[in-house]
């Protein structure tokens, strides 16, 4: 779609400021805070769409805002942006960017489908359009950003998000008071032959187990879900041939995922043991010895886990950055600086690809809105990466 641009009397077409990000609260989402000085030199009002533009041929659309109206204090050479907008620039805090006037269509309608329970309840409650999305302006396979003011009091405090699943006419299009909103489930997939049936499985993307009774139907189901599923795993390790198994965790198309989710079943494995107090140590090492026995081989497993306080955010960043870790190291501080949101998802890029290589350095925006979505859905470990394996083909001799 392309989108008139025009320049206004007296003023320039365009004008060079620096970038910057802010998560004020008089700051409203899809918006761009400038100072009046700014607007000015390009002949464009508060509350009037803009068009931010960055070297590298990246472009957003947002609503402007000025000091005046957000108490923030901006310089005119600076501009100051929320995540909506940000995530769509590929640059960095401090790059310069161009900003220009622009002409968009009023988005007639639009859905989104938020990304955790708490939120699709409050926006299926609440009138979206008083929650901030107002003088907004939504991308394409964008995220917006509401903060409503009419939900109950024991609701956890905003802002939500929410992302774009279709908008009409096709975006970039603004958002206003008259544009109809509407808020979907989420998409769950179906599985063939899954552990869980797709109630259950429904269940646990839409229900708030934590607030549920532990006799509650559903978590009941689940537990017995859970134990009957690690039986059934017993006996698929036992009965199915190692063809099929190769085919499972192989080198096919499909290994990755698969390899990925069973690091997920191990971390639940280990925390079940945890949590009993049992030791998880000795029943990995058993398992590894009797999948080795099961292929009439022999061997030593060793096994040692180190278990101390997380590090600060910042310290781990800073350890990244100093030294060269082992692929173990790596991936453990790879995780927890993903979630966590103090840590300047530009400069992990640039510090991750200069130790590990632009292949596993996650980008700055697709890292903010899988923030979004992790501290949303508080999920109880990180998502599984494979990063590096390696394999000994020679057999020592006992």
């Amino acid at each position: 779609m392309t989108h008139g641009v025009d320049e206004a009397d007296g003023g320039e077409s365009s004008v060079d400021v620096v970038i910057n990000r802010t998560t004020a609260p008089a700051h409203h989402p899809s918006t761009v805070v400038l100072a009046t000085k700014t607007l000015n030199q390009i002949g464009t009002q508060p509350g009037e769409p803009v068009q931010i533009s960055t070297n590298n041929g990246h472009s957003a659309y947002a609503v402007t805002e000025t000091e005046e109206s957000t108490g923030l204090d901006v310089d005119p050479n600076e501009l100051l942006t929320d995540i909506p907008v940000f995530a769509t620039l590929v640059c960095g805090i401090g790059e310069q960017v161009s900003v220009s006037p622009a002409s968009l269509p009023e988005a007639n309608h639009l859905t989104v489908t938020s990304i955790d329970t708490t939120t699709t309840g409050v926006l299926e409650r609440c009138s979206v359009t008083t929650g901030g999305i107002v003088d907004a302006v939504v991308h394409d396979e964008g995220i917006v950003e509401f903060r409503p003011d009419d939900v109950d009091d024991d609701e956890p405090a905003g802002p939500y998000y929410a992302g774009v699943e279709a908008v009409d006419p096709e975006p970039p299009a603004r958002i206003t008071a008259n544009s109809q909103v509407d808020v979907s489930g989420p998409d769950i997939g179906e599985q063939q032959g899954g552990v869980l049936s797709p109630s259950e499985r429904y269940g646990l993307y839409t229900t708030d187990l934590k607030t549920q009774s532990p006799n509650d139907e559903l978590r009941a189901q689940l537990r017995e879900r859970l134990e009957a599923s690690l039986r059934d795993l017993r006996l698929l390790a036992e009965r199915l041939p190692d063809d099929d198994i190769k085919r499972v965790f192989g080198d096919d198309d499909g290994a990755s995922g698969t390899t990925s989710v069973a690091t997920d079943v191990v971390a639940l494995c280990w925390l079940g043991f945890d949590l009993a107090e049992k030791s998880p140590e000795w029943r990995v090492k058993q398992g590894i010895e009797r999948a080795l026995y099961a292929h009439n081989e022999d061997g030593e497993v060793n096994l040692s886990v180190v278990r101390q306080p997380l590090l600060p955010a910042a310290a781990s960043l800073d350890r990244f950055r100093q030294h060269d870790l082992n692929t173990s190291d790596a991936y453990g501080t790879l995780e927890h600086l993903w979630a966590a949101s103090d840590i300047n998802p530009f400069e992990l890029y640039d510090v991750t690809s200069e130790k590990l290589g632009r292949e596993f350095a996650l980008p700055p925006a697709d890292l903010m809105i899988e923030r979004l979505a992790y501290r949303a859905q508080a999920r109880r470990f990180p998502a599984a990466q494979v990063m590096d394996v390696s394999t000994d083909d020679d057999l020592k001799e006992m």
